[in-house]
This record gives C-alpha cells, structure tokens and sequence, in this order.
C-alpha cells in the first residue's frame, strides 16, 4: 500500500509468516534394490509440513505448521498432511528466525528426498510428463491445505 497516501512510497509490508511449497508430487517411495522408484505414489503419501526444530521463533512455527495439519484433515481430499521438526535445505529456511516458517513438501527433505526418494530433484526429467493423476492430486492437496489454512487465518469463510 501506498504510504503516506500520495507520497510514492511502497514501503515493506509487515510480514506474518513464510509457507513454501518445495518439492511437491512425488512420494513413491524409498528406491528398490535396483535403484528404481516405483513409478506409482505410495499407498502412506502425504503432504509432510516442516518446520525446523532449531529456530528462533520454532513456537510459532509450529503453531502454524499445525494449523496446516487441521486444515487439511477438514479440506484436503484425498491425503493426510504430517508434521515435522525437520524443515531443511529450502527456500523457507532464510526465513525461520524473522517471521514462522514451513514447508510443504512430498517427503522430508533430509531424510527421504536426499536419499534418492524422487529422482527427478534437480533433474531434466522433472517435467509434466513424468508425473502421474495421483502426483498431480497430492498437489492439489497441498493446495487445499494451503488455501484452507490462510482463509481460516485471515477469517474467510471457508466452505467445504
């Protein structure tokens, strides 16, 4: 908003909190023994909601990333979300100590994505065309989750 009306000026609005969206579609699970993941979602997928465990406002962090997880076991329509402390190497992490930060993500990045769990992270194939109707629902998921939770923040009505 302008401000002082008629001045010119734009200064920094004040910000509430950081939710990124990182890495979200791919949740088929752990490689086999080849090396090969599965080119279907895993029946447990879920949206996974991080925030990091160490931060200086990891109250408020936590806070929302709940507040995510409620609004997606009322919204969401086919996956769960899950909660974690674990909110690493993403986009959110600068974030983390100014305002509360999560993220949404397919699997815990640490964890499960550096362990070779989606073999499309930073990779050419990451493209429409590998991805599946079930990849696609579980963004559209972290969608509803998303839209849900900032509606019931901000005091929207939200229908179902």
């Amino acid at each position: 908003m302008e401000d002082p009306p008629g001045s010119g000026q734009y200064p920094e609005p004040r910000w509430l909190g950081m939710i990124q969206h990182d890495m979200m579609l791919w949740d088929h699970g752990a490689p086999g023994p080849d090396g090969r993941v599965s080119r279907n979602q895993r029946p447990e997928a879920d949206v996974n909601i991080e925030f990091q465990w160490n931060s200086e406002l990891v109250q408020e962090s936590m806070n929302l990333a709940f507040h995510f997880k409620f609004a997606n076991a009322r919204y969401a329509t086919d996956y769960p979300a899950t909660v974690g402390p674990h909110m690493t190497n993403t986009d959110s992490t600068p974030f983390m100590n100014l305002v509360a930060a999560i993220s949404l993500r397919e699997n815990e990045r640490g964890a499960q994505v550096g362990a070779g769990w989606n073999p499309n992270w930073h990779q050419p194939t990451d493209v429409w065309t590998t991805y599946t109707d079930d990849d696609f629902r579980l963004g559209l998921n972290a969608a509803q989750t998303t839209l849900a939770a900032i509606a019931q923040l901000t005091g929207a009505s939200v229908g179902r």
